[in-house]
């Protein structure tokens, strides 16, 4: 046999032994599938964790989740073990001995370093058992952890198995303080997120708060209701006359751990000597309570950022109102999650002035805050004011480390010592003696990728996680609640106060804002449709429009319309929408179906807006109209077709309806361009369709005619929009704050705080009205 031959014989029998015994193949591509996977399962929880509870990411969730042990395991344990083996073929006999290197070294740095991102990500929640919301710290994580040290100590050519060789590579020992480090920083976030767990829970302010603010609320309403003796003296008596004038309630911001509280019946509450209503007295006792008077106190007027600063002030007003919230959820009636101050000193705010833009981000400011605390970790770092200061500077270690451990890579990497090699060399002695050595070296690329991918990640995450703890909400109102209690030091020192002013009007972070100020657009009769696949919407559960950004126009309109409720009489209950169509008698033709039949006169309504948009362009003037119109229309059409279990009535019959009127609006959509706004009404007025299209197209066609039609509407959907916010659905409106937020679920709490809990159908409506009509007219004049 000549030296061709020979040479060719041994290369094709060292590429049948490798391709036989050493699983590259298989690890490779179980890396890239366990790493994206993760990169999903982060990315998500760390910048999109609304999208959690979409089916399909939920499915990968639980993918992730469950594949993650197996998959590490075997890669672990395949990549440890020295491959050495050998083939003969008559006269020819291969030899083969393969080393991985340090890349077992890299699989656990991966594996650790997903360890943490699953650490940062997983929500955590301390809630009261009432609100149903609590949320452990994950077992699995500590599982997890525990399992990759096992692997560390027991996998050959791990970490441990460096040491136990006596490698005394200088490469080899810096991989193992890699490793270790790793450690120290999965198990130091652990131990900190079950000790922040755990005093959350016990905690007043956090875990049990809502027990506490109901107890603390029937003491205000005692307060409130026993009459005032002749000794008080004159000082009390003017903070009382202040009260109802122009200082909200006492309402609990932050503290409330600092104070004596017993336990009842009905849960929690203060001490008779600590109830902050009767600290208002010059001899009360001072603690660390920080309520929402002693807020609204802080001077208006000042050269400090924070003092002239209404937004710190409604801050600390959403803070409160979300603890009210948070009541509601756990199961309290409307009567015991409130209190009759709290409703008049919010519709005051309300009827003073145009300030709708303040009044929805208060509202937003809130749910922010409630979304915050069911649906992520960062507010069981509160309870106790080291935790922040521990997990920024863990958060500032760990970027340390990442940074280190990239550059560790990299002089790896140009070292070549990541790379999988194999020693091959074949033997012969009946023509050829001696042996032909050769060294086979595979490549690194997939681990280093994938280490790579989730490194950048985990950078993200944590410079995330320090941005969220410094601008936050929750850090802003406790820096005000702590600038409250420090009049003597922090009050007076110009220093101090530029840099909370700063803190509070400059430090204002996307990244940071959970409620997402949008509005989703679905519309039956599309005439002129996208070119966007309807079937790629379909399989996503998207809406058939668009996400948007809610407008001004369409706060105004709803604002004014709540004015316009609340100023006619003091009501409990919302009424259903009027229709006035000038110059034409519509009543009797085109009623307002409320309570069940609420969806019905949705589409009705939404269908003659489409009407009214497709025939009559607005003009300038009726611009801001046409604009809540259009969205508002819209938008209650996306509930209908999505969320209709927020709106009154079945939401299978809802769905089924919005399922029929879109079928038959399909005719329509197949016509050519329509020209003209009469073959519009013929084409949706013919009698295969269903009735919605019919009764819609006969009122657009009266809306169209109107010279004030886009007001009509836009005053109409206003109403609607209010008519069907309230709802006892508790579970669904937490689900739509978990996505991020819906406007109806914005309206719901906006009329929960000004004292509106349910709908009046029609006929109660008609008699509430002429009840207060007639009240009005045998009123002295001086009265009305």
């Amino acid at each position: 046999m000549d030296n061709d031959q020979w040479n060719n014989q041994c290369d094709q029998r060292i590429d049948e032994l490798v391709g036989k015994h050493v699983p590259l193949f298989q690890v490779n591509n179980l890396m890239l599938l366990n790493a994206i996977l993760m990169l999903v399962v982060v990315g998500v929880g760390v910048y999109a964790p609304r999208y959690r509870h979409h089916p399909l990411i939920g499915f990968i969730f639980l993918g992730a989740t469950t594949l993650f042990l197996p998959i590490v395991s075997y890669v672990a344990s395949s990549t440890g073990n020295m491959v050495g083996c050998s083939s003969s073929l008559t006269d020819l006999h291969v030899i083969m001995s393969c080393t991985w290197g340090l890349r077992v070294v890299l699989v656990e740095i991966w594996t650790g370093l997903v360890l943490i991102t699953g650490i940062n990500t997983s929500p955590i929640v301390a809630a009261d058992a009432r609100e149903g919301r609590n949320s452990n710290p994950p077992t699995e994580l500590f599982i997890k952890a525990f399992w990759l040290a096992y692997l560390t100590l027991s996998t050959p050519g791990s970490t441990y198995g460096l040491l136990a060789d006596g490698a005394g590579n200088l490469r080899r020992v810096e991989a193992v303080g890699v490793v270790v480090q790793l450690f120290v920083i999965i198990f130091a976030k652990l131990l900190l997120k079950f000790s922040a767990f755990y005093k959350a829970r016990r905690s007043f302010a956090l875990g049990r708060s809502p027990r506490l603010v109901a107890g603390y609320m029937a003491q205000l309403q005692k307060l409130a209701t026993t009459p005032r003796s002749h000794t008080d003296d004159e000082n009390e008596q003017q903070l009382d006359n202040d009260a109802h004038a122009n200082t909200p309630p006492a309402l609990l911001v932050l503290g409330e751990d600092t104070m004596n509280v017993e336990e009842e019946p009905h849960g929690y509450s203060f001490t008779k000597n600590m109830v902050p209503h009767q600290q208002l007295g010059s001899g009360a006792p001072r603690t660390k309570l920080v309520t929402l008077q002693s807020v609204w106190r802080l001077p208006s007027e000042g050269n400090d950022m924070l003092l002239r600063s209404q937004h710190s002030k409604d801050l600390c007003f959403s803070f409160a109102l979300f603890k009210l919230l948070r009541c509601r959820f756990a199961n309290y009636t409307a009567s015991e999650a409130g209190f009759a101050d709290t409703r008049s000193f919010f519709r005051d705010m309300l009827l003073r002035g145009d300030e709708y833009e303040r009044v929805f981000r208060l509202i937003s400011d809130e749910l922010s805050f409630i979304h915050d605390y069911y649906y992520s970790s960062l507010p069981i770092s509160y309870s106790h004011h080291l935790f922040p200061v521990l997990s920024i500077a863990l958060s500032l270690f760990t970027i340390g480390y990442s940074l280190y451990l990239a550059q560790f890579i990299i002089r790896a990497i140009l070292e070549d010592n990541l790379g999988f090699m194999c020693l091959v060399w074949c033997e012969t002695t009946a023509v050829r003696p001696g042996s032909n050595k050769a060294t086979v070296s595979m490549g690194w690329s997939y681990d280093v990728g994938a280490l790579g991918l989730v490194l950048a990640v985990l950078l993200l995450a944590e410079t995330r996680d320090i941005v969220s703890y410094i601008c936050s909400n929750w850090t802003k109102v406790a820096v005000i609640c702590h600038y409250v209690n420090q009049p003597s030091s922090w009050q007076q020192s110009p220093a101090a106060q530029k840099r909370i002013g700063f803190l509070l009007e400059c430090c204002r972070s996307k990244l940071v804002n959970s409620w997402v100020d949008k509005m989703n657009q679905c519309s039956i009769l599309v005439l002129h449709p996208r070119k966007i696949s309807i079937h790629a919407r379909n399989l996503f559960r998207l809406p058939n429009q668009k996400n948007v950004k809610v407008p001004g126009a369409v706060k105004e309109a709803v604002f004014q319309a709540l004015k316009c409720q609340t100023s006619e009489q003091v009501l409990e209950h919302i009424r259903p929408p009027s229709h006035p169509i000038p110059g034409e008698n519509s009543e009797s033709s085109v009623p307002v179906r409320g309570g069940r039949e609420t969806a019905h006169t949705i589409l009705v309504w939404h269908i003659a807006t489409s009407v009214v948009e497709a025939s009559r362009p607005p003009q300038p003037p009726e611009r801001r109209h046409s604009i809540a119109a259009i969205h508002l229309s819209r938008y209650c059409a996306y509930l209908v077709a999505f969320c209709p279990e927020l709106l009154p009535g079945d939401d299978v019959w809802c769905r089924k309806l919005y399922s029929d009127v879109k079928k038959d609006a399909g005719r329509v959509r197949a016509e050519p361009e329509t020209t003209s706004h009469q073959q519009l009404v013929e084409l949706l007025s013919a009698d295969p369709n269903h009735e919605v299209l019919k009764i819609g197209a006969r009122l657009g066609k009266q809306l169209t005619d109107s010279a004030t039609g886009w007001e009509a509407l836009a005053r109409f959907w206003s109403e609607m929009a209010l008519y069907v916010a309230p709802s006892e659905n508790l579970e669904g409106h937490a689900d739509a704050i978990a996505r991020g937020g819906e406007l109806i679920t914005l309206l719901w709490t906006l009329l929960a705080h000004a004292g509106i809990v349910s709908r009046l159908d029609s006929a109660a409506a008609a008699a509430a009205t002429t009840s207060a009509a007639a009240a009005a007219a045998s009123a002295p004049a001086d009265d009305v």
